[in-house]
């Protein structure tokens, strides 16, 4: 009986050898899933706002392209001498580029540029500004105005469009 109790007992230690050889193995593979899956979450996250190199070059050509606005300071007020009526035109510029030197540049020659629109608005007649053609026609005047001061000041037009941001007649 004792040797029958010895396999018996045998029986139940190879038994609780294998339930425990299990349990070993299923906390190590948890633990190894988690730290892996950890790892993967640590790596998403830090490269989640890095680009690779061929990225990033691409991204820096997107940003050199992007529009940059500049307005060309306080407003522009000009009066015209329209038959025995003194009329008024109100108006503020914005000027929009691709480089942020032209925009650098125009502010270092903002009093020759202030001084050439002025000159420009003051030679329109009143009438014509009026109608849409006839601001869209002092628009390109005054680019061509602004473009030619930067050939002549930086050998480069820089500036590729002149927008209104108040045009007030009166």
């Amino acid at each position: 009986m004792v040797e029958a109790e010895k396999i018996s007992r045998a029986g139940e230690d190879t038994e609780d050898r294998g339930q425990t050889g299990r349990r070993k193995f299923l906390i190590i593979v948890a633990a190894l899933t988690g730290i892996g899956l950890a790892a993967v979450l640590a790596w998403v996250l830090l490269m989640d706002g890095e680009q690779p190199e061929a990225d990033a070059g691409s991204a820096g050509a997107a940003s050199a392209t992007q529009a940059i606005y500049s307005s060309l300071g306080e407003k522009f007020v000009v009066t015209f001498q329209q038959g025995a009526r003194q009329r008024y035109l109100q108006t503020e510029l914005t000027v929009m580029a691709r480089n942020q030197q032209v925009i650098d540049d125009l502010a270092l020659h903002a009093p020759l540029v202030r001084a050439r629109v002025v000159e420009v608005l003051a030679a329109q007649d009143f009438d014509t500004l009026r109608t849409d053609a006839g601001k869209l026609a002092l628009r390109e005047e005054l680019l061509a105005s602004v473009q030619g001061i930067l050939v002549q000041e930086t050998g480069e037009p820089g500036v590729e469009q002149i927008y209104y941001t108040d045009f007030v007649l009166q």
